[in-house]
């Protein structure tokens, strides 16, 4: 039959077969991509399926029985109209291939009165099962259960399974502690590793839990156990489970108090999880409790006596306490399972050497460099065992020593500098490479932060800052006009200083915005600003040439009383407001005596308020953010060069 053909199989009467070959088929003919090839599909499985199901009720029927008037239930599994029977009818009763049929069955409903489910219904049916599933742990964790219902043929329907995917993502992303077997048979039924592929930020933005359990590899608590929780009892399984991972993500974040609080919840309901305990033994390893770290170790070795864990975290405490024959005694056992593991090599060469057995202490470190030539401190560590080799040797003096030592000192033996160099270069990019592009990209993005928001590049910026205020003496006429253009502080001596009875007066218009003006005594006191006095202006030489001044009232009533001053002050130019004040005061005084010529500089002095530096403007907070981030980025850095240059220098 080409229905065979089509489906890419052997003709065959196992239904699950058959949907298997039909899943694979869809992954090529989608509906919306070839409608025609879909159609083709859909007809050949609608075909497969029901000769497979009738074969299979031939079979299951005695060979004497009789086979009219057989109830027959006519709604298709794969949710097509039962109509769909009555087309191929004729069909049936002739095939090509094998021969004259059996008279078809008389078809009647199963239940007579009652329509068939809708979809809605469907699918309903469907997610009460799923969480029926998931509501008992034992169910829950068994994939032969999972596996049952995802062959059911509304998952098989192609009309339905988009809505049904869509809705157990939903009911998944709340209620995720699944094994993986369990996530894996969900993405085969549901290919979400298709909508991973295709936007991974879009799905792990929807659903980063799903995500976290059924695809991110380096998610450690979706990988732990649930197989030994059915010894637990009756547990709130859910919240136990909520704690554990709540205790492993503390511990990531290194938030030690946290972690403890999530593992003492746990063992409350719990305390025969191996996953929990190897939690337990790390938390202690990091606090720094010794003895809970021994325990729960002894108790993982207990529970699990072939995982390497229980024995990893025991010979630290052991390394730790001083006993190291025990510490070796643990290491071996990992490395007798495990001959590559890193951790337990460095731990049991660094036992050796304490216990003085430099050979097995470098054939420790030698196999880590076979496994890794780019580990530096076993480089280093291989060059003080070789170091301290050549001194026993020289103390015992014993015969062929010599040629040990002259061997040893070719291991040691001085690289060239320039290959020193590449070696060490190397050893830095590698290891820091991802720390180096940071550092540009920071420096880069502060610069640009920095210009645009205070209009000076870093360095300018805190040049300012911390760069102390300029007071400029002025002794001399010339000094005085050879002020560069941004002077602004000064400090100046004036002679035959006089008070000119003008005043600085600051006022608020109609609109409330403050305006400065400059009036004479008697003017100002006829329009009742006294109280708004904020200058006095004065008029001082320094060499003959006229300086104006606008102090307060201290330093006005010293140049009345002594007519000379020294001030410091900031220097600013005139406003055409004060210049037009001058030329009234230029008239008034005309029958004073002064003959003094007036100030025809176009800069006066402000001594009202002491020099001080511009006010520069304020950095945003993610200047100071990318400061904190570039600080710690320097400081991994600067650990990788310290080690480098003991690399660098030990030969």
């Amino acid at each position: 039959m080409r229905m065979w053909e089509i489906l890419g199989i052997d003709p065959t009467h196992e239904v699950s077969a058959i949907k298997k070959a039909y899943a694979a088929k869809l992954k090529i003919h989608h509906p919306e991509d070839d409608p025609t090839g879909y159609q083709q599909l859909r007809e050949a499985y609608d075909q497969a399926i029901k000769l497979a199901k009738r074969q299979q009720k031939q079979t299951s029927l005695p060979d004497e029985e009789p086979e009219v008037f057989e109830t027959f239930d006519v709604r298709e599994e794969d949710g097509s109209e039962a109509g769909d029977i009555a087309e191929h009818e004729e069909d049936e009763l002739y095939d090509e291939d094998d021969g004259p049929q059996r008279i078809p069955r008389m078809v009647f409903w199963q239940e007579q009165g009652k329509e068939r489910d809708d979809p809605e219904s469907q699918a309903k049916h469907f997610m009460e099962r799923v969480e029926e599933l998931y509501g008992k742990f034992p169910s829950r964790i068994d994939p032969n259960q999972w596996a049952e219902l995802l062959n059911s043929d509304v998952v098989w329907n192609i009309n339905l399974q988009n809505g049904i995917s869509d809705r157990l993502l939903d009911f998944l992303e709340e209620h995720y502690f699944l094994p993986k077997e369990v996530w894996k048979l969900l993405d085969s039924a549901f290919h979400w590793n298709g909508l991973v592929a295709e936007d991974k930020e879009s799905f792990l933005e929807q659903y980063p839990q799903v995500y976290s359990y059924a695809f991110a590899e380096s998610y450690e608590v979706a990988n732990m156990g649930y197989s030994l929780l059915r010894g637990a009892g009756e547990i709130d399984h859910e919240a136990y489970l909520h704690y554990r991972e709540d205790a492993w993500l503390a511990l990531m974040h290194n938030d030690l108090a946290a972690a403890n609080y999530s593992l003492q919840k746990a063992r409350e309901l719990f305390d025969a999880d191996p996953d929990v305990i190897r939690l337990e033994a790390e938390y202690g390893w990091r606090s720094g409790e010794s003895e809970r770290t021994l325990a729960m170790s002894n108790r993982l070795i207990q529970l699990c006596p072939d995982q390497m864990d229980g024995y990893l975290y025991r010979s630290r405490i052991w390394m730790q306490d001083g006993k190291l024959p025990e510490a070796v005694q643990d290491l071996q056992h990992i490395l007798a399972q495990f001959p590559g593991h890193m951790s337990a090599l460095s731990l049991a060469g660094t036992c050796y050497k304490k216990l003085g057995d430099l050979e097995k202490a470098k054939e420790m470190f030698q196999r880590i460099l076979a496994l890794d030539a780019n580990d530096i401190e076993a480089v280093l560590t291989l060059a003080e065992i070789n170091a301290l080799t050549i001194k026993e040797l020289r103390v015992r003096r014993e015969k062929g020593s010599g040629r040990v030592v002259r061997r040893l000192y070719r291991e040691l033996g001085k690289v060239p500098l320039h290959k020193r160099l590449k070696n060490a270069a190397y050893f830095f990019v590698s290891h820091k490479w991802f720390s180096l592009i940071c550092i540009v990209a920071l420096h880069f993005w502060i610069a640009s932060s920095f210009v645009k928001h205070t209009g000076e590049t870093p360095l300018a910026y805190w040049s300012e800052t911390v760069r102390p205020l300029n007071v400029m003496n002025v002794s001399s006429a010339s000094d005085w006009e050879l002020l560069p253009p941004k002077a602004a502080a000064v400090r100046v001596k004036l002679a035959d200083a006089s008070y000119m009875a003008i005043q600085e007066v600051k006022v608020k218009d109609n609109s409330g915005k403050e305006t400065t003006k400059y009036l004479s005594l008697d003017e100002a006191k006829k329009q009742g600003l006294q109280a708004n006095i904020t200058g006095h202006i004065c008029m001082g030489y320094l060499d003959g040439e006229a300086i104006l001044v606008v102090g307060n009232y201290k330093q006005a009533k010293e140049i009345y009383d002594s007519r000379r001053i020294e001030l410091e002050g900031t220097v600013r130019s005139m406003p055409d407001e004060l210049k037009t004040e001058i030329e009234k005061w230029k008239n008034r005084s005309s029958k004073s005596g002064i003959s003094k010529p007036l100030p025809l500089s176009d800069n006066y002095i402000d001594a009202t308020t002491k020099p001080s530096k511009k006010a520069l403007p304020s950095l945003p907070l993610r200047i100071y953010f990318y400061l904190f981030i570039l600080g710690l980025f320097y400081i991994s850095v600067l650990r990788e060069l310290r080690r480098v240059s003991r690399f660098f220098g030990y030969n």
